[in-house]
């Protein structure tokens, strides 16, 4: 046992298990601030203008989809091997490509929000105008954050995430005490707040630029070719997942999508593990493929799933005993006659709990046309039972189509893995 203590002991101060640790204090920051953002609206305004935050909340995810495949995921899985000067080369191109993302998005965002705004809608319109600011800024942050996990420097994100969400929270704070918070501004807020994450973030990463890069064209050709598949998939799980509470503010109305986030803040620290997951695993596995073969990386995932699973269970049948006192607790009575909802949420975020490692192991492996046929079979489950459900049963129609979205992914994934391992079975064994 002496012998397990102090291999344990010395496991816990590796590279990779303090990586971990910044990882799960990258996360909770991130989370937790984004947990006490919603709750801080929820106290201060009316459901309807929570739900103009939430719609645009939910827009920062769609470009965060499209980032994902075309930056971020191919950054993850072609960066963490090569050699620091490999990688400068390679990080530099890449910036390229982010910069005219990010600068295509706000003037998207602009030029969007003015036209709905100028046809008379004076809710959506506004809402996705000021939305310019945070899809540039917050890109950026994002940017240098991932690039951090992809190299292994995962409390350099950690400092950027703080400093960023400090801000962010603190403008509200200040913005609540002379009157001034809303949902709007609270979309404000984090744009200001990625800003200083961005300037953060450039500094700890001024030694990866350099002019000797390669060549971008080029870069973006390789880039496409992996990720255009996970910019599918991404944008396939924005709209099953994502869209879902858009839908409500648009065929029910705003309020209901401020309900909708009300309910999702019981079980928001799941995203907290989710989010650490993906983010800091997804590049393991890729380096352990691309080492050791898909029997390692097999070893990966059930760890993955044995890790998470206690505490997701474990805070899913904590909320479902104690809903009442929660939503109480968090949001005065407004909420409570929706309580009710919490068991459609709670089966909705354990089948994201079953998909969700599965969609980093394919990620790693480059293969993201299942994550896309996953998502593209839900989408149209989405578009037929889907909007019957929401139509039926309104809020709670629409918290049961994301439900069964994550069931068809998580049984379209499991079938794909299985496909994938199968020619294993008849490797001898110890290859």
């Amino acid at each position: 046992m002496k012998i397990n203590f102090r291999k344990a002991f010395e496991f816990m101060n590796t590279k990779l298990a303090n990586n971990g640790k910044f990882a799960a204090f990258d996360q909770a920051v991130i989370s937790l601030s984004n947990f006490t953002a919603s709750i801080l609206l929820v106290r201060w305004v009316s459901p309807t203008k929570v739900g103009a935050y939430v719609t645009g909340f939910l827009a920062i995810y769609f470009v965060r989809a499209v980032q994902n495949g075309l930056v971020i995921q191919p950054l993850n899985a072609e960066g963490a091997a090569k050699t620091e000067e490999e990688f400068s080369r390679y990080f530099s191109a890449a910036f390229i490509h982010q910069i005219f993302l990010s600068v295509l998005s706000a003037v998207g965002a602009a030029g969007l929000g003015w036209f709905l705004t100028a046809r008379g809608n004076n809710i959506l319109g506004p809402t996705i105008f000021v939305l310019w600011f945070s899809f540039f800024t917050w890109q950026i942050q994002e940017y240098f954050r991932r690039t951090f996990y992809t190299r292994g420097e995962v409390q350099k994100a950690l400092w950027i995430s703080l400093s960023a969400n400090v801000l962010r929270l603190g403008l509200m704070v200040v913005l609540a005490q002379v009157g001034e918070i809303s949902g709007l501004t609270g979309l404000q807020a984090i744009g200001w707040g990625s800003l200083l994450g961005a300037l953060v973030g450039a500094w700890f990463a001024r030694r990866y630029f350099t002019r000797q890069m390669d060549p971008p064209l080029a870069v973006w050709v390789k880039n496409w070719r992996f990720g255009r598949w996970i910019l599918g998939a991404s944008l396939a799980d924005w709209v099953v997942v994502d869209l879902y509470p858009i839908l409500m503010a648009g065929l029910i109305s705003f309020a209901a999508a401020g309900v909708y986030q009300t309910l999702q803040n019981l079980v928001a620290p799941i995203h907290v593990l989710l989010r650490a997951m993906d983010t800091f695993v997804t590049p393991i596995m890729a380096k352990t493929y691309d080492q050791q073969g898909k029997g390692k990386l097999s070893q990966n995932l059930r760890t993955v799933f044995l890790v998470a699973g206690v505490p997701v269970i474990g805070l899913l049948v904590l909320v479902l005993l104690f809903t009442p006192q929660l939503l109480k607790l968090l949001s005065g009575d407004t909420y409570l006659p929706y309580a009710d909802g919490i068991y459609v949420m709670a089966l909705y975020y354990f089948c994201l709990y079953v998909n969700r490692p599965l969609q980093m192991a394919f990620r790693a492996i480059r293969q993201g046309r299942q994550i896309f046929m996953a998502n593209l079979i839900a989408m149209v489950s989405m578009f037929t039972v889907g909007l019957w459900m929401i139509q039926r049963w309104g809020l709670y129609g629409a918290i049961g189509g994301q439900a069964l979205n994550a069931i068809i992914i998580s049984l379209v994934l499991i079938g794909a893995w299985i496909r994938f391992r199968r020619p294993d079975e008849n490797e001898p064994a110890g290859d």
